[in-house]
């Protein structure tokens, strides 16, 4: 049965009720309560007979548009299953069962599924202001493997279309750093032709987005490539790179504005890194870098031997530690 888990918050739109330790969906007896967003909750479970974690995340059909959300549902577990790479999440199994939580209506259910558990935080948790300066090696060890995901998947002929920090889980479990790209809802075949956005919106997160997907575009690997690069912008200097109030003002940047230089958040990084991420964020994306691993590799080449500013914590880092990781 659903219980009411002190100390966390159910998706916005969902009654305030989550499974609790103990509790069973399908054949998963849920361990503990990992995160949530705007659409889904996320559980440490095993299976039943087996004491080896998986991660089982809900989506509720119970919003304003459950078509979309069982059709996101569907999308990730389809593509996602389609894909094999250490640095991939990997998908296991999926289902529907009947909405514990409301009992009056037959027709209300939790859609289910369960993939690789990765005991780790969202990279977003790396993302430091200053005083604190950045944990090079760890993003750079980051940029490098999730650039191989990314590469692998466009050779598959899948885009992911929503790369950001909060979409990449990193683990120190095996004693060196580990990132597993996650959340593939959005992501779509190279030739998916349905419309890119609903309703005028864009799908996926505006502070990434190419100009090609904020205009509905054709897309492409190069699209991924803005978003990867807009995400180490990120974790480099404290911000994405056109860091606004409003919507519009970030997507106007995006079509217009100069990136700003990385040198200007972080004097000590070497200045040929903004000619790199220039390149690899360019409006157009034929002037972006040919593949992910490229842009990486030259930004990783560009640091070594660059002495860092020893990092210093600052109260917004504890404060996102204190935080569970959310989807």
């Amino acid at each position: 049965m659903a219980t009411t888990h002190p100390g966390t918050r159910a998706p916005r739109g969902y009654a305030d009720v989550v499974f609790g330790s103990g509790d069973v969906v399908a054949e998963y007896v849920i361990d503990e309560f990992v995160g949530s967003g705007s659409s889904a909750e996320v559980y440490r479970a095993h299976q039943r007979g087996s004491t080896s974690p998986v991660a089982l995340k809900i989506l509720l059909t119970g919003t304003s548009d459950p078509a979309r959300v069982r059709e996101r549902f569907d999308r990730e577990f389809t593509i996602a299953s389609l894909l094999d790479h250490p640095n991939i999440v990997r998908m296991h199994d999926r289902g529907e069962i009947a909405d514990p939580a409301d009992q009056n209506r037959s027709d209300a259910t939790v859609l289910w599924t369960t993939m690789e558990y990765v005991d780790g935080v969202p990279a977003a948790e790396l993302v430091v202001g200053r005083p604190a300066e950045p944990d090079v090696a760890t993003i750079s060890a980051l940029g490098t493997q999730i650039a191989d995901a990314l590469d692998y998947a466009h050779r598959s002929d899948i885009l992911h279309r929503d790369v950001k920090p909060a979409n990449i889980i990193v683990s120190t479990a095996a004693g060196s750093p580990r990132a597993v790209l996650t959340d593939f809802g959005i992501a779509q075949l190279l030739d998916d032709t349905r419309p890119l956005a609903r309703n005028g919106r864009v799908q996926g997160s505006i502070a990434y987005a190419a100009p090609e997907l904020l205009t509905a575009q054709q897309l492409s690997p190069a699209t991924d490539l803005y978003a990867f690069a807009a995400s180490l912008f990120e974790l480099f200097t404290g911000e994405p790179p056109f860091p606004r109030s409003t919507a519009f003002a970030i997507t106007y940047a995006h079509l217009h504005d100069r990136m700003p230089p990385l040198t200007r958040a972080r004097p000590w990084l070497p200045s040929s890194l903004n000619s790199v991420f220039a390149k690899a964020l360019a409006k157009n994306a034929d002037d972006r870098y040919e593949t992910c691993a490229e842009f990486v590799e030259i930004v990783v080449r560009s640091l070594r031997d660059v002495p860092v500013p020893q990092p210093r914590p600052s109260r917004r880092w504890l404060r996102r530690r204190a935080q569970p990781p959310t989807t």
